[in-house]
């Protein structure tokens, strides 16, 4: 009998445990969000609304540490590249309509147009294809301040995926960033793709 109780509370022991640890490994999943790897929610990280103020020396990020003007472009190019360089058959072209905050009115324009025509295709979307972007090298290429005005050269590792082959195929490709300082915000104007490496 004491052998039979025994074996009955260390499976009641067991099973708490699994309990306790189900509960705290979908609690850390309900905190932690997912890999968005087709970008389909991404979003501008706080850094990179630095809102210059012309007026003094020194600007602050969201987090009310000091940022100087050339580390707040540099730091929106990497996140604005590695986002507008991210899409899928599934996003509904969001890569781009996500960072229309961050473009000068006449680029916003233009993208506003592309956008509303490649919608207006209706293209199959059941078939994913899809590309992430992530940023491994960043040069301010040129950079003035009092004219405000900013050109970034942002390397990409790209990856692109469909759902017909298995294999990945990755490369790198620069894009080039032509920011404005507009009402004391850094925007981007233009932006020019480069050739595949």
């Amino acid at each position: 009998m004491p052998r039979r109780i025994l074996l009955i509370i260390a499976g009641a022991a067991l099973l708490v445990i699994l309990a306790v640890a189900g509960f705290l490994l979908w609690q850390r999943r309900q905190a932690s969000p997912g890999t968005n790897t087709a970008n389909t929610n991404g979003t501008v990280p706080n850094v990179n609304t630095v809102v210059l103020n012309t007026n003094q020396a020194t600007n602050t990020n969201s987090a009310g540490g000091p940022v100087d003007a050339k580390t707040a472009v540099q730091e929106l190019a990497k996140s604005f590249a590695s986002i507008y360089g991210s899409f899928s058959t599934q996003n509904n072209f969001q890569n781009i309509t996500d960072l229309y905050f961050y473009m000068t009115p006449a680029l916003r324009a233009q993208q506003e147009t592309f956008v509303a025509g490649e919608q207006a295709k209706q293209t199959d979307t059941s078939l994913y294809k899809g590309t992430t972007s992530e940023t491994r090298v960043t040069t301010v290429e040129a950079f003035d301040e009092a004219a405000g005005t900013a050109d970034v050269r942002v390397t990409l590792q790209r990856t692109e995926t469909s759902g017909t082959t298995s294999e990945p195929s990755t490369y790198f490709q620069d894009i080039v960033l032509s920011f404005q300082r507009l009402d004391g915000a850094w925007k981007v104007g233009r932006i020019a793709w480069q050739a595949k490496q």
